[in-house]
């Protein structure tokens, strides 16, 4: 298993920046963000003095390129499926093997899913032409939310473009158990969102903090979701993921993601 952070969490900062801080914090790697306005420390861009420089920045700084977190095709001026099949071109460029996306759609309405399923048909068969895997993550909400939806997707959609990610702090939320999810997904599982959530009564409508997904902090059992990645030869990449530390300086998201990354290490160390 590979401890990478995304660069998300340095939205403030340029590429070069990002991935030093991440680097300073001791990640392995990093998972590139594109998330619409929020944070674009990857572009849309094919150019071999582009990707070369990328290639270049990670080199510089020790880190590895695991992963693109991705939310494109939702703001002006970009299709989605063109700016995703784009996407996909830029990683395989890159070497990156993994894009993370979560889908739209609404929880339980068949009609929504079925448009949903339909969409990400279309994005595998493009990623699978471009050896690159889509890493389908669950979303409080959206049309694939919990463990049984990823399962329902991965049965209708049988594509080696697509496969699923587990992210903790929405599995979490939809009351269920991550290492029993770890079982269930077997080797269709890809990637790996780390993220903390409050043991709170709502899990449906409360927003976590920022500080409320500090690793440790909440109510996620990591070690025993590390022991079943474990059980289950996961051999990929655990990327964490804070959302919502957009506003917050510097020195306060440096902070988020040293302590994270502190804690995840002790519990891959006691695994050994």
């Amino acid at each position: 298993m590979k401890l990478g952070c995304s660069s998300v969490l340095f939205n403030q900062l340029d590429l070069y920046g990002a991935l030093q801080h991440i680097a300073w914090a001791g990640y392995e790697g990093a998972e590139l963000a594109i998330l619409g306005n929020h944070c674009r420390h990857i572009e849309l861009i094919t150019d071999k003095a582009y990707i070369d420089e990328i290639k270049a920045t990670a080199k510089k700084h020790g880190v590895s390129l695991f992963a693109i977190h991705a939310d494109v095709g939702y703001i002006n001026g970009e299709h989605p499926v063109k700016s995703m099949v784009k996407l996909c071109d830029v990683a395989h460029k890159l070497g990156i093997p993994i894009i993370t996306m979560r889908v739209k759609g609404k929880s339980d309405d068949k009609l929504a899913t079925e448009e949903v399923f339909e969409y990400i048909r279309k994005l595998a068969k493009e990623a699978e032409k471009r050896e690159v895997t889509l890493a389908i993550k669950p979303h409080v909400g959206a049309s694939v939310y919990n463990t049984a939806t990823l399962v329902q997707m991965l049965e209708e959609i049988d594509s080696p473009g697509l496969g699923a990610n587990i992210d903790t702090l929405h599995i979490f939320r939809a009351r269920e158990d991550a290492a029993v999810t770890v079982k269930k997904l077997g080797k269709r599982l890809v990637h790996v969102h780390l993220r903390e959530y409050p043991d709170v009564a709502d899990r449906q409508n409360y927003e976590a903090t920022a500080e409320e997904e500090i690793a440790g902090r909440g109510g996620v059992d990591f070690p025993k979701f590390f022991k079943s990645l474990k059980a289950a030869d996961y051999q990929g990449a655990m990327d964490l993921d804070v959302i919502g530390a957009f506003t917050f300086p510097l020195s306060k998201q440096m902070g988020i993601t040293a302590e994270s990354r502190g804690y995840f290490n002790r519990c891959l160390q006691e695994l050994k």
